[in-house]
């Protein structure tokens, strides 16, 4: 999902998220809803879930990275056998993360929007051939549209995409989201399905698709799929229309509604999600007394390196060097992550 203020359907989007603030609260009080339906495997691929032993579930990027090699080598046995193991799967990464998100993570990978390379519609097809019954390669599929899509439009603000770039841009994602409305209902009853439809829901203009439907439905369902609010919060901020005041009370309403089986801990994760976005932490309402403490938490329920480093990297951005103390003492000779520190901070330049 760009970052930058596309200026393409601000104001509808940001007015049916901002009800999401309102239903928070409530949406989960009547009955859960059932469980959805496992996706239906690929032939053969439930002898294949042994496959999984080569997802490490310590790092979900490196699983990302896994799935991603066996796509570029057109291993697409394993791939669509280690693809529906993974929505099956009940085990979490070590960040707390889905098979789900590392699954919907290598396609975003392969098929970034914009910046998908044209010829990945050869190798999804080839893909298609060999696993006509899956749903993984049509997946596949509608996530180029969406790419494509992009690519017609750039990363440019609105104001400065020729005309044409941006009817193209309507065409493919209206194109996309009726190819995701008509699919067939196994595919539909996935988290990966309902992530695309979220972001396609929110980028066009004129879509029948309303994304804060999208959104209740998604995190009702699968809550622990973090992406969909990670998705939300790009909407929510002051570059797309929102305010900061609106970030704050979507993060602090979500992480109390999700306190029973997240505890203190989505607030950081939230938050960090926003400031490793490119937000600088003064400019929004984090409230550093209590980040320090989800920060604790989120460390505690999901050890992975990277919340280490973002504790550390937040504690140097806000000054705080006793905190910034103690969260080096937990980052291991092995953990250090360059990637999860803010811009302007460094463990080279915070320790001086």
């Amino acid at each position: 999902m760009p970052t930058h203020n596309a200026g393409i359907r601000l104001n509808k989007p940001i007015s049916r998220l901002l009800a999401i603030l309102a239903s928070a609260f409530l949406l989960f009080a009547g009955d859960a809803s059932a469980n959805p339906p496992e996706p239906k495997p690929s032939p053969g691929s439930q002898k294949d879930c042994s496959l999984l032993s080569e997802i490490n579930y310590n790092n979900h990027d490196e699983a990302v990275s896994y799935l991603r090699q066996l796509y570029q080598t057109s291993n697409f046995g394993d791939l669509d056998a280690t693809l529906t193991c993974l929505l099956r799967d009940s085990k979490r990464f070590q960040s707390g993360k889905t098979g789900a998100s590392a699954a919907y993570w290598f396609f975003r990978r392969e098929m970034p929007a914009p910046g998908v390379e044209a010829g990945q519609g050869a190798r999804v097809k080839e893909w298609q051939k060999q696993k006509p019954d899956s749903i993984f390669p049509a997946f596949a599929n509608l996530r180029l549209q969406y790419a494509l899509a992009w690519n017609a439009r750039g990363s440019s603000y609105a104001k400065d995409v020729p005309g044409g770039g941006m009817q193209s841009f309507q065409q493919g994602l209206l194109q996309t989201e009726k190819s995701l409305l008509e699919a067939r209902k196994e595919f539909q009853q996935t988290p990966i399905w309902q992530n695309l439809l979220l972001a396609v829901s929110l980028d066009a203009a004129e879509g029948k698709s309303d994304p804060n439907s999208i959104f209740e439905e998604g995190a009702k369902r699968w809550p622990n799929y973090y992406d969909f609010y990670e998705v939300a919060l790009t909407r929510l901020v002051p570059k797309w229309g929102g305010s900061w005041e609106v970030v704050d009370a979507f993060i602090v309403g979500w992480a109390k509604q999700l306190q029973a089986s997240e505890g203190e801990s989505l607030y950081a994760r939230l938050y960090a999600s926003v400031v490793f976005s490119g937000a600088a932490p003064s400019e929004t309402r984090l409230d550093w007394p209590r980040m320090k403490r989800s920060l604790d938490d989120l460390i505690k329920r999901y050890p992975d390196p990277v919340h280490k480093n973002w504790a550390a990297a937040l504690a140097c951005a806000h000054g705080d060097s006793a905190y910034y103390k103690v969260s080096m003492q937990r980052i291991g000779a092995q953990e250090i992550r360059p990637q999860a520190w803010i811009r302007g901070t460094d463990p080279t330049s915070c320790s001086r």
